[in-house]
């Protein structure tokens, strides 16, 4: 009677565990509909494929070739155009040296023509365009009276002087004598020249007789022309 009892008793103990176990199984189950299907930024991260950083040689291949196609006047597109040349400097007394020349049979009582000639004693270029300043100068190359007037209605063109090349403009000098006492004599040793444009002056040497007084006129200077 002892053993029934006790066999009773573990058989009510074995269904209540599986009573409990279905009770817990069916409260664990749940709607699939209520799932969240979203997946985690980690996981779509951790599947998506790496991408990949293009070696140096790849980068190199990838670089679109220099272009070398040219640009309407010829040259390279990716090459500077040759700029035209610099325009020769002004002529300045320093680049010059400067003589006056009576042509033969020239001298005269009254006005003589004679030549003042500028030429290029520099190692470059330069040019002169218009008139040059002209006056007498004693032994201390102080000035003697007025400068020349210039000579008007002639044409006045640019002059190009390379290295060695000379320039010319006529120069009319009128003999002091002729104006008596009014024009108080005094001795000339040469011409003082400022090249035109130029604030720089060189002596021409020509001795002379000029006026101290300034309003009588000795000399009338040409535009520099080519020689």
């Amino acid at each position: 009677m002892r053993i029934h009892t006790r066999t009773s008793s573990k058989a009510a103990a074995l269904l209540a565990a599986l009573s409990t176990i279905v009770l817990l199984a069916g409260c664990g189950t749940s709607d699939p509909t209520d799932q969240d299907t979203t997946t985690p930024a980690a996981e779509v991260s951790a599947s998506a494929p790496a991408t990949e950083e293009p070696t140096e040689e790849q980068s190199e291949a990838a670089s679109p070739a220099p272009d070398t196609s040219t640009t309407p006047t010829g040259e390279p597109s990716g090459e500077p155009t040759a700029s035209e040349p610099a325009e020769a400097g002004m002529c300045t007394a320093a680049d010059l040296s400067a003589v006056v020349e009576t042509p033969m049979g020239a001298g005269g009582a009254g006005t003589v023509e004679r030549t003042l000639i500028l030429s290029n004693a520099s190692d470059a270029e330069c040019t002169m365009t218009g008139y040059p300043g002209v006056s007498y100068v004693d032994a201390a190359e102080a000035q003697v009276g007025a400068p020349a007037d210039r000579e008007p209605g002639v044409e006045v063109p640019t002059v190009v002087l390379e290295p060695g090349q000379s320039a010319i403009a006529t120069l009319l000098q009128t003999n002091a004598q002729n104006y008596g006492d009014e024009c108080n004599l005094t001795d000339t040793t040469g011409v003082r020249i400022y090249p035109p444009g130029a604030t720089d002056s060189l002596i021409a040497l020509q001795e002379s007789v000029g006026c101290t007084a300034e309003d009588i006129v000795l000399m009338t200077v040409g535009p520099m022309v080519a020689m």
